[in-house]
Protein backbone atom coordinates (compact mmCIF):
# COMPACT_ATOMS: atom_id res chain seq x y z
CA UNK A 1 0.00 0.00 0.00
CA UNK A 2 1.28 3.22 -0.94
CA UNK A 3 1.39 5.75 1.82
CA UNK A 4 0.27 9.21 1.29
CA UNK A 5 3.26 11.79 2.56
CA UNK A 6 1.95 14.56 5.11
CA UNK A 7 0.52 17.79 3.00
CA UNK A 8 3.18 19.88 5.25
CA UNK A 9 6.05 18.16 3.32
CA UNK A 10 5.17 18.33 0.08
CA UNK A 11 2.63 20.96 -0.25
CA UNK A 12 3.85 24.34 -2.03
CA UNK A 13 4.01 27.48 1.31
CA UNK A 14 3.60 30.94 0.39
CA UNK A 15 4.31 34.05 2.74
CA UNK A 16 3.01 37.69 1.77
CA UNK A 17 5.58 39.99 2.85
CA UNK A 18 6.50 43.11 1.35
CA UNK A 19 6.29 44.14 -2.18
CA UNK A 20 10.13 44.97 -2.96
CA UNK A 21 11.30 41.62 -2.37
CA UNK A 22 10.31 37.87 -3.62
CA UNK A 23 12.00 35.18 -2.92
CA UNK A 24 10.87 32.08 -5.31
CA UNK A 25 12.44 29.05 -3.70
CA UNK A 26 12.71 25.73 -6.01
CA UNK A 27 13.33 21.85 -4.29
CA UNK A 28 15.76 19.80 -6.13
CA UNK A 29 14.90 16.29 -8.50
CA UNK A 30 12.66 13.31 -6.76
CA UNK A 31 12.49 16.41 -3.77
CA UNK A 32 9.23 18.17 -2.34
CA UNK A 33 8.74 21.97 -0.69
CA UNK A 34 9.90 20.57 2.37
CA UNK A 35 13.52 20.97 1.53
CA UNK A 36 13.43 25.11 1.87
CA UNK A 37 10.23 25.13 4.06
CA UNK A 38 13.03 26.04 6.68
CA UNK A 39 15.30 28.62 4.60
CA UNK A 40 11.79 30.06 3.60
CA UNK A 41 10.24 30.85 7.38
CA UNK A 42 13.90 32.37 7.92
CA UNK A 43 13.56 34.79 4.92
CA UNK A 44 9.83 35.25 5.53
CA UNK A 45 11.25 36.64 9.15
CA UNK A 46 12.63 39.55 7.28
CA UNK A 47 9.23 40.40 5.89
CA UNK A 48 9.93 39.42 2.18
CA UNK A 49 7.72 37.66 0.42
CA UNK A 50 8.16 33.82 -0.02
CA UNK A 51 6.71 31.11 -2.59
CA UNK A 52 8.34 27.60 -1.95
CA UNK A 53 7.13 25.70 -5.48
CA UNK A 54 6.20 22.52 -5.79
CA UNK A 55 7.51 21.17 -9.41
CA UNK A 56 5.15 18.70 -11.52
CA UNK A 57 5.75 15.28 -10.91
CA UNK A 58 7.01 15.99 -7.09
CA UNK A 59 5.40 15.34 -3.78
CA UNK A 60 3.17 12.26 -4.82
CA UNK A 61 4.48 9.02 -6.48
CA UNK A 62 7.52 8.49 -8.76
CA UNK A 63 4.96 6.93 -11.17
CA UNK A 64 3.84 10.34 -11.69
CA UNK A 65 7.12 11.67 -12.19
CA UNK A 66 7.32 9.58 -15.06
CA UNK A 67 5.40 11.40 -17.36
CA UNK A 68 7.37 15.35 -16.32
CA UNK A 69 10.36 16.47 -17.56
CA UNK A 70 13.03 19.81 -17.63
CA UNK A 71 10.13 21.60 -19.97
CA UNK A 72 8.19 21.05 -17.15
CA UNK A 73 9.87 22.18 -14.64
CA UNK A 74 11.29 25.17 -16.62
CA UNK A 75 7.17 26.24 -17.00
CA UNK A 76 6.54 25.78 -13.50
CA UNK A 77 9.40 28.04 -12.34
CA UNK A 78 8.61 30.95 -15.34
CA UNK A 79 5.26 30.58 -14.02
CA UNK A 80 6.50 31.37 -9.63
CA UNK A 81 8.36 34.09 -11.46
CA UNK A 82 5.34 35.44 -12.80
CA UNK A 83 3.22 34.90 -9.84
CA UNK A 84 5.48 36.98 -7.40
CA UNK A 85 5.87 40.05 -10.24
CA UNK A 86 2.29 40.79 -9.58
CA UNK A 87 3.02 41.34 -6.45
CA UNK A 88 6.87 42.43 -5.82
CA UNK A 89 9.41 44.59 -7.24
CA UNK A 90 12.32 42.31 -7.57
CA UNK A 91 12.60 38.59 -7.49
CA UNK A 92 15.13 36.11 -6.61
CA UNK A 93 15.20 32.63 -7.26
CA UNK A 94 16.58 30.30 -4.72
CA UNK A 95 17.50 26.65 -5.56
CA UNK A 96 18.52 23.33 -4.57
CA UNK A 97 20.40 20.94 -6.93
CA UNK A 98 18.10 20.56 -10.07
CA UNK A 99 16.44 24.00 -8.28
CA UNK A 100 19.65 25.63 -8.37
CA UNK A 101 19.64 24.77 -12.18
CA UNK A 102 16.13 25.95 -12.56
CA UNK A 103 17.36 29.33 -10.97
CA UNK A 104 20.41 30.11 -13.08
CA UNK A 105 18.15 28.73 -16.11
CA UNK A 106 15.79 31.99 -15.13
CA UNK A 107 19.05 34.16 -14.95
CA UNK A 108 19.83 33.20 -18.36
CA UNK A 109 16.44 34.34 -19.72
CA UNK A 110 17.07 37.49 -17.79
CA UNK A 111 13.42 36.89 -15.63
CA UNK A 112 14.90 37.34 -11.77
CA UNK A 113 17.04 39.78 -10.27
CA UNK A 114 19.29 37.80 -7.82
CA UNK A 115 20.33 33.86 -7.66
CA UNK A 116 21.43 32.07 -5.04
CA UNK A 117 22.39 28.52 -6.43
CA UNK A 118 23.10 25.46 -3.70
CA UNK A 119 24.91 22.11 -4.57
CA UNK A 120 23.99 22.83 -8.42
CA UNK A 121 24.84 20.10 -10.68
CA UNK A 122 27.43 20.48 -13.31
CA UNK A 123 29.03 17.04 -12.64
CA UNK A 124 27.28 14.18 -10.72
CA UNK A 125 28.81 12.26 -8.35
CA UNK A 126 26.55 8.77 -9.06
CA UNK A 127 27.89 7.18 -12.48
CA UNK A 128 24.39 5.46 -12.96
CA UNK A 129 22.86 9.03 -13.45
CA UNK A 130 24.64 9.51 -16.22
CA UNK A 131 24.01 6.19 -18.22
CA UNK A 132 20.30 7.47 -17.53
CA UNK A 133 19.32 7.82 -21.28
CA UNK A 134 20.98 4.44 -22.48
CA UNK A 135 19.23 2.26 -19.63
CA UNK A 136 15.26 3.70 -19.73
CA UNK A 137 14.05 1.85 -22.36
CA UNK A 138 15.08 -1.47 -20.20
CA UNK A 139 14.97 0.09 -16.71
CA UNK A 140 12.01 2.48 -15.62
CA UNK A 141 13.88 3.44 -11.73
CA UNK A 142 16.68 2.71 -9.80
CA UNK A 143 17.25 2.49 -6.05
CA UNK A 144 18.42 5.51 -4.63
CA UNK A 145 22.07 5.62 -2.82
CA UNK A 146 22.00 5.63 0.60
CA UNK A 147 23.47 8.85 0.80
CA UNK A 148 21.30 10.61 -1.19
CA UNK A 149 18.31 10.20 1.06
CA UNK A 150 15.04 10.00 1.38
CA UNK A 151 11.96 10.45 3.59
CA UNK A 152 12.66 12.03 6.96
CA UNK A 153 10.46 13.84 9.86
CA UNK A 154 11.66 17.34 7.71
CA UNK A 155 11.59 16.13 4.32
CA UNK A 156 9.52 13.59 1.62
CA UNK A 157 11.50 12.78 -1.23
CA UNK A 158 11.60 9.92 -3.72
CA UNK A 159 13.16 6.17 -2.99
CA UNK A 160 13.14 5.72 -6.39
CA UNK A 161 14.38 7.80 -9.29
CA UNK A 162 12.93 7.34 -12.63
CA UNK A 163 15.27 7.44 -15.18
CA UNK A 164 12.84 9.00 -18.08
CA UNK A 165 12.55 12.59 -15.68
CA UNK A 166 16.50 11.82 -15.02
CA UNK A 167 17.42 11.95 -18.60
CA UNK A 168 16.04 14.87 -19.15
CA UNK A 169 17.62 16.78 -16.79
CA UNK A 170 20.64 15.29 -18.17
CA UNK A 171 19.85 16.42 -21.52
CA UNK A 172 18.78 20.01 -20.08
CA UNK A 173 22.37 20.36 -18.09
CA UNK A 174 24.50 21.09 -20.49
CA UNK A 175 22.63 23.73 -21.73
CA UNK A 176 22.04 25.66 -18.94
CA UNK A 177 26.22 25.03 -18.40
CA UNK A 178 27.01 26.25 -22.06
CA UNK A 179 24.85 29.90 -21.37
CA UNK A 180 26.00 30.81 -18.12
CA UNK A 181 27.83 33.47 -19.70
CA UNK A 182 24.81 34.79 -20.44
CA UNK A 183 23.44 36.10 -16.39
CA UNK A 184 24.04 39.44 -15.52
CA UNK A 185 21.96 39.52 -11.77
CA UNK A 186 24.37 38.85 -8.95
CA UNK A 187 24.80 35.35 -7.95
CA UNK A 188 25.67 33.41 -5.05
CA UNK A 189 26.97 30.11 -5.31
CA UNK A 190 26.75 27.75 -2.35
CA UNK A 191 28.50 23.92 -2.40
CA UNK A 192 28.65 21.70 -0.09
CA UNK A 193 32.07 19.58 0.68
CA UNK A 194 30.60 16.47 1.60
CA UNK A 195 27.94 16.57 -1.17
CA UNK A 196 27.52 12.91 -2.17
CA UNK A 197 25.02 13.31 -5.32
CA UNK A 198 27.08 16.54 -6.69
CA UNK A 199 30.37 16.93 -7.54
CA UNK A 200 31.81 19.75 -5.76
CA UNK A 201 33.79 20.35 -8.43
CA UNK A 202 30.15 21.83 -9.89
CA UNK A 203 31.06 24.78 -7.72
CA UNK A 204 34.01 25.97 -9.62
CA UNK A 205 32.49 25.47 -13.08
CA UNK A 206 29.68 27.71 -12.34
CA UNK A 207 32.36 30.33 -10.89
CA UNK A 208 34.08 29.67 -14.08
CA UNK A 209 30.98 29.82 -16.30
CA UNK A 210 29.77 32.98 -14.64
CA UNK A 211 32.21 35.08 -15.66
CA UNK A 212 29.41 38.24 -16.77
CA UNK A 213 28.15 38.29 -13.65
CA UNK A 214 28.84 39.39 -9.91
CA UNK A 215 29.37 35.83 -8.53
CA UNK A 216 30.30 35.04 -4.56
CA UNK A 217 31.66 31.22 -3.65
CA UNK A 218 30.67 29.59 -0.34
CA UNK A 219 32.04 26.63 0.55
CA UNK A 220 30.51 24.58 3.63
CA UNK A 221 32.28 22.41 4.94
CA UNK A 222 30.05 20.01 7.27
CA UNK A 223 26.74 19.77 5.06
CA UNK A 224 25.78 17.18 3.04
CA UNK A 225 23.37 17.35 -0.17
CA UNK A 226 20.62 18.91 1.32
CA UNK A 227 22.17 22.02 2.49
CA UNK A 228 19.17 23.89 3.53
CA UNK A 229 18.36 21.05 6.49
CA UNK A 230 21.66 20.45 7.18
CA UNK A 231 23.88 20.73 10.65
CA UNK A 232 24.82 24.30 9.20
CA UNK A 233 21.39 25.34 7.74
CA UNK A 234 21.25 28.33 10.51
CA UNK A 235 24.56 29.72 9.15
CA UNK A 236 22.90 29.20 5.14
CA UNK A 237 19.66 31.17 5.63
CA UNK A 238 21.91 34.00 7.21
CA UNK A 239 24.57 34.26 4.41
CA UNK A 240 21.09 33.69 1.98
CA UNK A 241 19.63 36.84 3.69
CA UNK A 242 22.57 38.93 3.75
CA UNK A 243 23.33 38.52 -0.05
CA UNK A 244 19.63 39.46 -0.67
CA UNK A 245 20.01 42.70 1.56
CA UNK A 246 23.34 43.21 0.08
CA UNK A 247 22.61 43.15 -3.64
CA UNK A 248 18.72 43.67 -3.47
CA UNK A 249 17.94 45.68 -1.09
CA UNK A 250 20.76 47.91 -0.84
CA UNK A 251 21.60 47.91 -4.47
Amino acid sequence: MIMKPEPRLVEAFYHEGNDDLGCLLLHGFTGSPSEMRFLGEKLAAHDWTVYGLLLSGHGTTPEDMVRTGWKDWARDAEAGVMGLRRHCRRVAAIGLSMGGLLSLYLAEKGLVDAVISMNTPMVLQDWRARLAGLAKPFVRYVEKAEASGGTTAERFAYERIPLRPLDSLNKALPGVRRNLGQVRCPVLVMQSRRDKTVSPRSADILWRGLSGARTELIFWENSGHILTLGPEREAVASETARFLKNELEEG
